[in-house]
C-alpha cells in the first residue's frame, strides 16, 4: 500500500494540473495520477443602487479549484483504456459542488425529497432526491470512462464539456474564471429567461452528463470532435402529474427527447495558428402543459406548476488566435439562440408578475393557471483577448460585447384581469465587459494574481451582474457592476 502511495504521489507531481481535453489523449505508459489545483482569492463586487460585497471566494479564480484521478492502461496493438473523475470545491470552506442527473429541467434542480406518488418506476423517483441542492464532493467537472485507439482516436463515455463551450474557455485570457471571465455576458442576464416559474436557463451550457463522444487523433493539425447526449426522458408518457388524476406512477419530466444534445467541434492548428469552430444544440418542445405539478402535500394544478425546459437552445461560435512572440491575440465570435418559450404558471405567481417593464394585456379568461410567451431571441457576443508574457509576469485582457434580439413576453392566457405588467429586458438591450488582469509565476506551480472588471448594461430593464447584481436599467440609461479579485494559485 505504502509503494502504491509514493508512486501515485510521483505521478501527481510529474502530471501536474490539466483539465479534460476536446482532443483524444495520448497513449503513453499506464499508471493513475492525482491532480488539482487550490486557488482561492479576496473579492471585491459591486453594482449600481446594490452595494459592494467583499468575501473570500474558493472556487478558482485564476483556475477553478479541483481534486482529480485519471488513469490510463496501455492494452497493447495500439489500444488503450482509460477514466477521468475531477470534482470541484470550494477552497475557502471545503463544499463541493453541485452536479445534474440530466439535461432535463427536473435533472438539473432537484432538492429534497421526491414528490408524493414517485415510488414506482417514475422519472423523478429514478433520478434520485440528491442531485441538487445541497450536495457533498462530486465529480461535476468530469467523469468519464474512454476506449482509445491510435488510429481511430477516443470514445469518450460519461460528465464532459460540450463541444461549443471550448471556444469559450480556451480562447479567453482567463480561461471564463474569476472578475473578467466571459461567461459573465456568455450566461449572463441577456440570455436569462425571466420566467414565471424555474427553470430559468435551458441547460446543458457548459456539460453535458450522460453524453457519448468522439475525439479525433491529430490529421494534418485537423482535429474533430462530436457528442451526443441523452434525453432520459420517458418515451411515450401521457401522464402530466397532476394531483388527483389517478396517473401519478409516471411522470412526465419532459416530451419525448428533451434534454436530448448535438454538438461537434473542428479545430486546425499550426505553429502560431489556432482556429476552431463549435455547434452544440439542446432540443426541448415548447408545450405548456408539460408541467409536473404534484410537489408537496397538498399541491394542486391550480397552486403550484414547475414547467420543463422549453425552446430549443443552440449555440454557435467562431475562434480564432494568433501568437507572435510573447504575445497571443484571440478573437471569438458566438450566437446563442433560444427557442421560443411558453410557461405555465399559477394565480399566485401570476399576482406576482408585477416590476417596471411593460404592461401586457392579458389574454382571455381562463383557469387559475395561465401561461406567458416568450418569443424567440438570440444574444450574440464578440470577445476580443491578448495575452502577453514577460518573465514570470503573465498580463492579460480583453474586451467583449453582448446583444440582445427579440425575447419579448406576451400573457396568453391569464386570470379575468385587464392588466399584467412583466419584468422584461427590452430588444436590443447590451452588455459590455472590458478585463484586466496580472499573473505572477513563483513556480511552475505556484502563482499570485489581481484581476479586475467592469461590465456595463444598457437597454430598457438590462442589469450588469457580476457576482453583485445591479438595479434594472432606464430606456436610454446604463448600469455598471465591477469585480476585483487578489488571489493565489497552487497545482498539485
Amino acid at each position: 500500500m505504502k509503494k502504491t502511495l509514493v508512486a501515485l504521489a510521483t505521478l501527481a507531481v510529474a502530471g501536474g494540473a490539466f483539465a479534460q481535453s476536446p482532443n483524444a489523449r495520448a497513449i503513453d505508459a499506464s499508471g493513475v495520477t492525482i491532480f488539482g489545483v487550490a486557488d482561492a482569492a479576496l473579492v471585491s463586487r459591486s453594482a449600481d443602487n446594490a452595494g459592494t460585497l467583499t468575501s473570500l471566494q474558493g472556487e478558482g479564480r485564476n483556475e477553478s479549484s479541483r481534486l482529480g484521478f485519471r488513469g490510463l492502461e496501455d492494452m497493447g496493438g495500439g489500444w488503450a483504456a482509460g477514466f477521468w473523475l475531477e470534482a470541484a470545491y470550494n477552497q475557502d470552506n471545503g463544499t463541493g459542488s453541485t452536479s445534474t442527473n440530466n439535461n432535463s429541467a427536473v435533472g438539473q434542480n432537484i432538492s429534497g425529497s421526491s414528490p408524493t406518488g414517485t415510488s414506482n418506476n417514475t422519472s423523478l423517483a429514478m433520478l434520485g432526491s440528491s442531485a441538487g441542492g445541497t450536495q457533498g464532493l462530486t465529480f461535476n467537472r468530469a467523469a468519464t470512462v474512454s476506449l482509445l485507439n491510435k488510429g481511430i482516436g477516443e470514445i469518450r463515455v460519461g460528465r464532459d464539456y460540450v463541444p461549443s463551450f471550448w471556444n469559450m474557455t480556451q480562447f479567453d485570457p482567463f480561461g471564463t474564471v474569476g472578475a473578467a471571465a466571459a461567461t459573465n455576458i456568455y450566461f449572463g442576464t441577456l440570455g436569462s429567461r425571466v420566467a414565471v416559474a424555474p427553470p430559468g436557463n435551458p441547460s446543458p451550457q457548459v456539460r453535458s452528463s450522460n453524453s457519448i463522444g468522439w475525439l479525433s487523433n491529430d490529421m494534418g493539425g485537423f482535429r474533430a470532435q462530436v457528442m451526443v447526449g441523452l434525453s432520459e426522458a420517458l418515451s411515450g408518457c401521457a401522464d402530466l402529474g397532476r394531483r388527483g388524476s389517478g396517473l401519478d406512477n409516471n411522470l412526465c419530466i419532459g416530451a419525448n427527447g428533451d434534454g436530448k444534445l448535438l454538438g461537434g467541434r473542428l479545430q486546425y492548428i499550426s505553429g502560431p495558428l489556432h482556429l476552431a469552430a463549435g455547434y452544440t444544440k439542446t432540443s426541448y418542445a415548447n408545450d405548456a402543459t408539460r408541467a409536473y405539478n404534484d410537489i408537496g402535500a397538498g399541491a394542486t394544478a391550480a397552486t403550484n406548476s414547475v414547467a420543463g425546459y422549453s425552446g430549443d437552445y443552440t449555440v454557435t461560435n467562431l475562434a480564432a488566435s494568433y501568437t507572435i512572440g510573447a504575445t497571443k491575440l484571440a478573437y471569438v465570435v458566438g450566437l446563442q439562440t433560444y427557442g421560443e418559450q411558453t410557461t405555465p404558471f399559477s394565480s399566485s405567481s401570476a399576482a406576482a408578475l408585477t416590476n417596471t417593464g411593460q404592461t401586457l394585456t392579458a389574454g382571455a379568461a381562463g383557469t387559475a393557471a395561465g401561461a406567458a410567451r416568450i418569443s424567440k431571441w438570440e444574444v450574440a457576443t464578440n470577445m476580443l483577448g491578448v495575452t502577453h508574457t514577460m518573465g514570470p509576469w503573465t498580463l492579460k485582457g480583453s474586451y467583449m460585447t453582448g446583444k440582445k434580439t427579440g425575447g419579448q413576453t406576451s400573457i396568453i392566457n391569464a386570470t379575468a384581469t385587464s392588466t399584467k405588467a412583466y419584468y422584461d429586458v427590452a430588444d436590443g438591450a447590451t452588455q459590455t465587459q472590458l478585463g484586466l488582469g496580472a499573473v505572477y509565476d513563483f513556480s511552475k506551480r505556484t502563482a499570485v494574481y489581481a484581476t479586475y472588471s467592469n461590465l456595463t448594461a444598457k437597454g430598457l430593464n438590462a442589469t450588469a451582474n457580476n457576482g453583485v447584481s445591479s438595479s434594472p436599467a432606464s430606456a436610454g440609461g446604463s448600469v455598471t457592476a465591477t469585480a476585483y479579485d487578489l488571489g493565489i494559485r497552487h497545482r498539485f
